[in-house]
């Protein structure tokens, strides 16, 4: 989920599946300076560093790895400081802006932690810059102020001073006014290095927090845990991570989009009822690889395959070991996605539990051809670390418990078979992968609100 801003407005939608979703970002690309030189360098003692370097992408020194609270396999949050207060925020790929809930919206619903300016040293008012957010459900209100920003709690060694925060004054948003969110704001991870005109409240087109930061990558992996319980996330970034292209276990992918994480998809494959999956993404598709989307999102033209695939499942949950295995190429990395992947335990409104199969649908046509997002799904399954300095995604299988799986690196199968696919060495999948659901509320999914804009186009 994240947030567009207008000229002055921003457009942001947060709301549930199948009613409205939450709000997504499309950022733009900028013009890198001559002075910066494209290189990674070392962070210093504590994370301290020459803040008039010209140096463009760093290294931290140290590892550094930040859980992610799991709120019903729909949400990720993890621990955010501005100044010295901490707050759980969604840490989103999509995004490139921080909006945080602040005491200034004096009507605000008090359960969750509010930013204050008033207990800040390092706060720096903004002279009366306030930007209106329209959301499907209502608009926010904020106002522009400058802090200094940890990627983590006050331990981390990440860190910018003097950036741009947008603090909400008043909104009509239920999920904050109910307290049905485990979150205070929203933090931007796009690659993106200047936030282009008409995307941003502030005019001047400043720089995105991960370039004045100057991280050169980070990794997001979320953990898959039982059928029954709700397993943690993780952030993470230093040296291990910056090292990951080098890493045997590791595929990479060029990241195409000029403002997402975005990918040339080249393939897709699924093997359900006969259908021909062939003809898709031929010669490619776009696929955003989105920490921020809580559900695998396919094109308006697959439609055919996943009401197939939904239609397949018993809501008994009895027949998930019988149900299709589906396959990616991202720019010639292979990527596999069992049952696990797509089918939930959710309640009823008897208060019983059932299976679904759940899939968000796009119906946007991109640089790239049809458009795929991989969100949270996605994450669940390949570690990925995101490339800055090279501007790669670098992916590799995951364990439950958010270890790289070892063994070969081409995997794609042509049988759907669950013990041919789990006979591969080192994919890291278990029996649960294809006999178990995810369990969630799918009430509080989350999605790009550009999804359901006027235009059947998207530039990523």
């Amino acid at each position: 989920m994240s947030f567009r801003v207008g000229r002055p407005l921003v457009l942001l939608v947060l709301a549930a599946l199948d009613r409205a979703t939450s709000a997504k970002l499309a950022p733009d690309h900028h013009q890198v300076s001559a002075a910066h030189v494209s290189q990674r360098i070392t962070y210093g003692d504590a994370g301290k560093f020459d803040q008039d370097s010209t140096e463009e992408f760093r290294t931290p020194s140290s590892n550094y790895d930040l859980k992610l609270d799991n709120h019903l396999n729909v949400q990720y949050s993890g621990k955010f400081t501005i100044g010295e207060q901490e707050l759980p925020v969604i840490y989103d790929t999509g995004s490139f802006e921080v909006l945080v809930l602040s005491t200034l919206c004096t009507a605000c619903q008090r359960s969750l932690q509010m930013y204050d300016s008033k207990h800040s040293l390092s706060y720096r008012g903004a002279e009366q810059i306030v930007a209106d957010h329209e959301f499907v459900s209502g608009n926010v209100v904020t106002a522009e102020g400058f802090e200094t920003l940890r990627l983590g709690r006050k331990d981390s060694p990440v860190v910018t001073t003097n950036m741009t925060i947008w603090q909400v004054k008043s909104h009509e948003l239920a999920f904050w006014k109910t307290g049905n969110a485990i979150f205070s704001g929203i933090v931007g991870l796009s690659h993106v290095k200047t936030i282009p005109q008409g995307f941003s409240g502030d005019f001047r087109q400043p720089k995105s927090m991960l370039e004045e930061m100057h991280l050169d990558s980070f990794g997001i992996c979320f953990e898959r845990g039982s059928s029954s319980g709700y397993a943690p996330g993780w952030l993470k970034f230093g040296p291990t991570i910056s090292a990951a292209a080098k890493d045997a276990g590791f595929q990479s992918v060029d990241v195409s989009g000029d403002s997402h994480w975005a990918t040339k998809l080249s393939q897709f494959k699924v093997d359900i009822d006969g259908l021909d999956t062939s003809k898709m993404c031929k010669p490619s598709c776009g696929a955003l690889i989105d920490s921020g989307t809580s559900l695998l999102t396919f094109p308006r033209s697959a439609s055919h395959i996943t009401e197939a695939l939904k239609n397949k499942v018993k809501s008994d949950c009895s027949n998930l070991d019988k149900l299709p295995t589906l396959y990616f190429e991202l720019d010639g990395a292979e990527v596999v996605l069992p049952p696990r992947a797509y089918i939930f335990k959710v309640k009823t409104h008897t208060g019983g539990f059932m299976c679904k199969g759940a899939f968000m649908k796009v119906d946007k046509e991109s640089q790239f051809g049809e458009v795929f997002i991989l969100g949270m799904p996605f994450l669940r399954y390949y570690f990925t670390v995101f490339d800055r300095a090279k501007k790669q995604v670098h992916i590799a299988r995951s364990t439950e418990n958010c270890q790289v799986a070892r063994g070969p690196v081409s995997l794609l199968a042509h049988s759907n078979n669950q013990s041919a696919v789990m006979g591969k060495a080192g994919l890291g999948l278990t029996k649960a992968d294809f006999t178990e659901p995810t369990p969630a509320d799918l009430d509080f999914a989350i999605a790009p609100a550009w999804l359901h804009s006027p235009g059947n186009k998207i530039h990523l």
